[in-house]
């Protein structure tokens, strides 16, 4: 027979209620009854039923993380953040992943009709009036990170002061034909792409230097294998700086096609890159670029949601992370 919480409250001397809180990390458990609990669940081999409970209760014991997909650097570092965050954070909440490819209303709605999680971190992605009214409406906490959705918890980065920084730094190196690159799902652009072009325009003006709708390079898929024909536009077009603000992986894309070409960085071309993902130090030149600390923000990003998932307060709030320049050899 299956041993069950009874069993295991029976075996700790404690009430099944105090089992549970130290299953799900609870604060009001002293560590010598938490101690007792889960010597208790080893000796006894005890594992919780997820589907009774959620069957029980009508909670999923889940949450969703929500992207346009997970295979880009940006991602994985606000994954490890997430992961760092269970790790330090035992909450008995199971993480689940939803690639929306670009289906980002579809998906967010069918989290809340099929009751597939109890709440949702959207990474990147914007949701509509129309949806979060549908998880407010269902009680499902919405945390969306670098997105600005009213009525949600966000999770900001300042974009528009890395895209500024960016640009001021290479303009201070004397470059005056800077491009900027920046990514696109078709013809829209990302709250942060926007805002980092609004930041590149701003250091042009204060340089007095003209903007031109041409200085603006756009991509699609933040590959790595974009960077060659990003590279032959900005020559091309005579540019003598490149600010990657698509990420460190387009910015590397770029710098083994100048390789590659035998173009010399930063001397005939500087770059700077956007995120500072762990390969960024690494290569030859290494490279400047704009930190964000996306590890940070994914274990913010998890803490907050179990904090709702607590409180059962869903008010709107902003958290806004600020960027560093990370100068390196490439500018």
């Amino acid at each position: 027979m299956a041993v069950t919480i009874h069993d295991v409250a029976k075996a700790a001397g404690v009430s099944h209620t105090t089992v549970s809180w130290t299953i799900h990390g609870h604060p009001g458990i002293t560590e010598e009854t938490k101690a007792r609990v889960l010597k208790a669940i080893e000796e006894l081999d005890y594992h919780p039923n997820y589907l009774a409970r959620s069957l029980v209760s009508g909670k999923t014991h889940t949450i969703a993380v929500v992207a346009s997909f997970f295979s880009s650097p940006y991602e994985m570092e606000v994954m490890k953040g997430i992961e760092q965050a269970i790790v330090e954070t035992p909450s008995g909440y199971l993480i689940t992943l939803y690639s929306t490819l670009n289906e980002d209303e579809r998906v967010l709605k069918e989290i809340v009709h099929g009751r597939r999680a109890d709440a949702a971190i959207a990474l990147s992605i914007c949701p509509s009036e129309e949806t979060v009214a549908l998880y407010q409406k269902n009680k499902i906490p919405l945390v969306v990170i670098d997105e600005n959705a009213p009525g949600t918890l966000g999770i900001q980065l300042d974009n528009f002061q890395g895209g500024y920084a960016g640009t001021e730094h290479l303009l201070s190196r004397g470059r005056k034909k800077p491009g900027l690159v920046i990514g696109s799902v078709g013809e829209y652009y990302h709250l942060s792409q926007r805002e980092r072009k609004r930041g590149f325009i701003q250091a042009l003006v204060e340089r007095n230097i003209s903007y031109d709708p041409s200085m603006i390079l756009s991509i699609e898929n933040y590959y790595f294998e974009e960077g060659k024909a990003v590279l032959d536009k900005a020559l091309e077009l005579g540019m003598d700086s490149l600010f990657c603000a698509a990420g460190d992986e387009v910015a590397m894309g770029i710098l083994f096609a100048a390789k590659n070409r035998g173009l010399d960085i930063p001397s005939e071309l500087s770059l700077v890159g956007y995120d500072d993902i762990s390969g960024a130090a690494l290569v030859t030149p290494a490279l400047t670029t704009v930190n964000q600390p996306l590890s940070h923000i994914g274990k913010c990003a998890y803490q907050e949601t179990l904090a709702l998932l607590k409180s059962c307060v869903f008010e709107e709030k902003t958290i806004l992370y600020k960027p560093k320049l990370i100068v390196r050899a490439s500018s």
